[in-house]
């Protein structure tokens, strides 16, 4: 009987240890998981952001529009950088849409077209209006598809898909541009 207890208590401190290492192991690593910003990364001096409307070289109903507020949105949500008027910013981030393009994406064996890639190219450039230090300039790419019978609402659809990867783009550029 005396044995029985011992192997009892002897595991259930082993037990007891082995919850606390690993409580603490959680502890350790949980704050790892958190939250991750781009905020150290960044010049002291740097805390906000203009982003006047971008140009339109397209033509294109409403993109300029749809761009520069999927922009501003993304940094807003982002919460790196204030986004605030010219004036009073640290950067000045501006961009003009060059082209939006239609292409074949898929084609069957008969050679038909199943799907189009609509792309869309914007050239967009960070300054830092206290240094006047280019951060970046460059164009960014990215496409939508749509179906090859797909009518204009298919083709805005597309060219949504576009902008919502662009605005990833620019925002980690500028972000990451240190």
């Amino acid at each position: 009987m005396g044995n029985s207890r011992n192997k009892r208590g002897i595991r259930g401190q082993d037990s007891g240890f082995r919850r606390w290492s690993l409580l603490l192991l959680v502890l350790t690593l949980l704050p790892a998981c958190g939250y991750y910003s781009f905020k150290g990364a960044l010049p002291s001096h740097i805390q906000s952001i203009a982003i006047p409307l971008f140009d339109d070289r397209t033509a294109y109903p409403g993109v300029r529009e749809n761009l520069t507020n999927s922009v501003i949105e993304a940094f807003i949500s982002d919460n790196t950088l204030t986004v605030v008027d010219e004036t009073k910013a640290d950067i000045l981030l501006t961009g003009t849409i060059t082209s939006i393009n239609q292409s074949a994406a898929t084609v069957t064996s008969g050679e038909t077209v199943s799907e189009y890639k609509v792309t869309v190219t914007v050239k967009a450039k960070a300054e830092d209006l206290e240094t006047s230090k280019m951060l970046f300039e460059r164009s960014f790419s990215q496409y939508g598809v749509m179906p090859s019978d797909g009518g204009q609402d298919e083709f805005d659809a597309a060219v949504e898909e576009a902008i919502e990867l662009i605005k990833e783009d620019i925002l980690n550029a500028t972000l990451a541009g240190w």
